[in-house]
């Protein structure tokens, strides 16, 4: 049975999946929220297949190309797709059992990510007619590992968007995640995005390789994988610092499970900063929360990352190093590069970038959605 079609109302002239209402013409037939659509262009010319919701402001999420008639058969393709690439081309496993498996727009899953976190897969949806597709992807799951455990989480501002439908709020799952010889506690389903930040690993692993016979600071710890990773790396000392008293104690506790000793304490980044005297660190992470939810908190949200920076510029002996980050998808790698270089001018400090980093492969960037890449990580060198 062919879908039902919808126009648009501009030409199609790049691939980018997003149309909003106002490029949308009204369907004939009002249609449900989420349905499956062919989509065509304002001079007919057939742009895909995507999902249609009239309510949100981002109206078509396009997810295939072509004129599709078996939209579940084409999405457990795409997942299995999806999986091979962490599994075999990457081989993710050999090093690690967190890792994201399906990356939203760049594995073609409108508003979904998909994370696996050991035996527990943790989906996060913002998209209803994604959320609506992902039962036989469970039951995929389930087929594979009867001990697998699957948790749904919605995304609250998208989910309002959307109009999806309310769902209770998923009990979180205590597992045990490894990566790259260190042993994580994760409460898969609660806390920042869905339990674990996979997305940094390659990033913790290029700081256990500039850790060693270093002064370490890590800021925003979380649950401690930077201070791991530079305590086996050789630091000198590690100093790791989160606002949030459970991932502190978490921290405290990944630390002991790895007998590695860190020094883990409950504070606010910028007040601990403020009380160290100038260069008395040798490496300094910085890796806020999200700062920017949206473009309107941009400029806001840059000048809480250029007043951090300052003062890690400050206190980062001569020749030492500074790893900063932004998970903002929201500010640009231009803009975030530029706020550094101000944070260095206020600091008076000359500072040089070795490496500009992001996240792993099995984050992949569209290059029709730029929007996919989200995580910034400089690499700098205070001179």
């Amino acid at each position: 049975m062919a879908l039902p079609e919808i126009r648009l109302k501009v030409r199609a002239t790049g691939r980018h999946p997003w149309f909003y209402r106002k490029m949308v013409q009204k369907p004939g037939k009002p249609l449900p929220a989420g349905s499956a659509v062919r989509v065509r262009d304002r001079e007919g010319h057939l742009v895909g297949t995507g999902f249609y919701n009239s309510r949100a402001e981002l109206a078509v999420r396009m997810f295939s190309d072509r004129a599709l008639k078996d939209v579940p058969k084409h999405f457990l393709g795409a997942f299995e797709r999806a999986l091979a690439l962490r599994e075999d081309l990457l081989s993710l496993p050999k090093v690690t059992d967190a890792y994201r498996v399906v990356h939203a727009e760049a594995d073609g899953f409108p508003g979904l990510v998909l994370d696996r976190l050991g035996d527990v897969f943790v989906a996060q949806a913002a998209s209803l007619g994604m959320l609506e597709q992902l039962e036989p992807i469970g039951e995929w799951l389930l087929r594979r590992n009867k001990k697998t455990q699957l948790i749904l989480q919605l995304d609250r501002e998208w989910a309002a968007r959307e109009g999806m439908p309310k769902l209770p709020r998923p009990k979180p799952v205590r597992t045990t995640v490894r990566e790259h010889g260190i042993r994580y506690e994760v409460h898969a389903g609660t806390g920042h995005k869905t339990g674990f930040f996979a997305d940094q690993r390659d990033n913790r692993q290029r700081v256990r390789e500039l850790a060693r016979n270093r002064r370490v600071l890590d800021l925003c710890c979380n649950s401690g994988g930077f201070a791991l990773n530079a305590r086996k790396g050789g630091a000198k000392s590690v100093r790791a610092a989160d606002l949030d008293e459970a991932m502190v104690a978490q921290a405290i506790r990944n630390a002991r499970k790895n007998d590695l000793a860190i020094d883990a304490v409950h504070a606010d980044a910028f007040d601990l900063l403020r009380d160290t005297e100038a260069e008395h660190y040798d490496l300094v992470i910085l890796d806020p929360p999200k700062w920017v939810q949206s473009k309107d908190d941009v400029d806001a949200g840059l000048r809480r990352y250029a007043d951090l920076n300052r003062l890690g510029m400050e206190k980062v002996a001569r020749g030492g190093m500074i790893v900063t980050c932004s998970c903002s998808g929201s500010v640009s790698e231009d803009r975030f590069l530029r706020m550094l270089t101000g944070a260095a001018a206020l600091a008076r400090r000359d500072v040089r970038v070795l490496e500009v980093r992001g996240a792993g492969p099995d984050h992949p960037v569209a290059l029709e959605c730029p929007e996919t890449r989200y995580l910034k990580v400089a690499v700098l060198q205070v001179r």
